[in-house]
Parts: structure tokens; C-alpha cells; sequence
């Protein structure tokens, strides 16, 4: 694994981004005057592994480049999220005319929860749920869905795979955001890098 800067536009993120929440972390960058830890790529062909809405903060701030841990990413292990949205009853209606559900389950505290099948396409079925206006409340690991205890509609997609997340990347067809949570030491660096060294006054020619 190595650090270095690059240009922003050398990087190929896999998945969308929450605009509310690059918007926030553009604001707390900017009060910090420095980013606290890298974005994660792997090696081959700058894909992101980690750091969406870090690089569209940068964006947003008009930062050149980006700090990046590059990473192999045979070494990387990849999972899923469980999905958590408003619990409405017109949601799974909307849900079950543009994905594969499975299996809809009723937990205590009034958790709904619905395991979709379709394989890759259930993570493009899931752009189409949400722009029919079923907004993303948040995202939990499976193992801690014993402990969801609030009135929410929880979704499960197939488990990704990393050669969704590299077609994703390679053709643009982007995946929800949050749809992928990849397992590796580089997300826990800190690595401090002053957003001044990031714009393009800072290099030279």
C-alpha cells in the first residue's frame, strides 16, 4: 500500500453520492483546513474503493488533488449493507414493482424486512425504488439488525461482488451510495493533508 496526491479526475468512484452529506463533509473540510484521512483506491485502474462523498467534497471545494491509498485489491474484502428506509406502506408496493422481493418479514419494533433477489440488477432496482422518492435513511451491517428496535423498512440485496463494483467504475453505470463496504487497514490511516496542498495553485509545473 502506498499515499500519494492525485487528480481527482484519475479516480473512478463505483457508487453515487448523498449531495447532503458531501455538502456537510465540504463544510467540516473546510473549517478543518485539512482532510484527516485518505481516499482508498485499488491499484489497477484507480477505482474507488472508499471516499465518494470525501471526493465530491473535494469537488466542491475546487481541490485538484486528492490524497489516495492505493491499495491490491485481491487483499481487500468486500460486503454489503443492510438498507433502512421510512417504513411506508405504499414503499414496498413501490418496491415490488421494480425489484425481485423474496422473502418480507415483520419484526418486533416494527421492522420490516425484505430480502431481494435479481443478483447485480437488484442494486440498480434500488435507484429506481429510491427515486420513486424512498429516500436512504442510513445503512447498518447485518449483524446489527438484532438491535434495530425503530419503525423502518429494511432492505437486503444479493451481496456485491467485486466485479460489480469494477464494472460499475469502468462504465459509469454508477450503484446506489452506500451500496458497498470494503474491508481493509487503509480506511483506518489518518493521514492529515492540508486542503492548501490539494488546490492547483499548489502544483508545479
Amino acid at each position: 500500500m502506498v499515499i500519494r496526491k492525485v487528480p481527482l479526475y484519475l479516480l473512478r468512484p463505483h457508487e453515487l453520492y448523498l449531495e447532503g452529506h458531501a455538502k456537510e463533509l465540504a463544510e467540516l473540510i473546510m473549517r478543518r483546513g485539512q482532510l484527516l484521512k485518505p481516499l482508498v483506491v485499488e491499484a489497477s485502474n484507480m477505482v474507488l474503493l472508499d471516499g465518494a462523498h470525501r471526493l465530491r467534497a473535494l469537488e466542491m471545494l475546487g481541490a485538484y488533488l486528492a490524497p489516495v491509498a492505493i491499495v491490491n485489491y485481491e487483499a481487500v474484502r468486500l460486503k454489503g449493507w443492510v438498507r433502512l428506509y421510512t417504513y411506508r406502506p405504499e414503499a414496498l408496493a413501490d418496491l415490488r414493482q421494480v425489484a425481485e422481493v423474496l422473502e418480507v418479514k415483520e419484526r418486533p419494533g416494527d421492522v420490516l424486512l425484505v430480502r431481494l433477489g435479481g443478483g447485480d440488477q437488484a442494486y440498480y432496482d434500488l435507484l429506481s425504488f429510491e427515486r420513486r422518492g424512498n429516500e436512504l435513511q442510513g445503512v447498518i451491517a447485518p449483524s446489527s439488525l438484532a438491535r434495530l428496535h425503530h419503525r423502518a423498512l429494511a432492505l437486503i440485496p444479493p451481496p456485491p461482488s467485486k466485479d460489480l463494483v469494477l464494472r460499475a467504475a469502468l462504465t459509469g453505470r454508477l450503484l446506489p451510495p452506500r451500496s458497498t463496504r470494503h474491508i481493509t487497514e487503509a480506511k483506518r490511516l489518518v493521514y492529515r493533508t492540508p486542503l492548501s496542498s490539494l488546490m492547483r495553485s499548489s502544483v508545479t509545473t
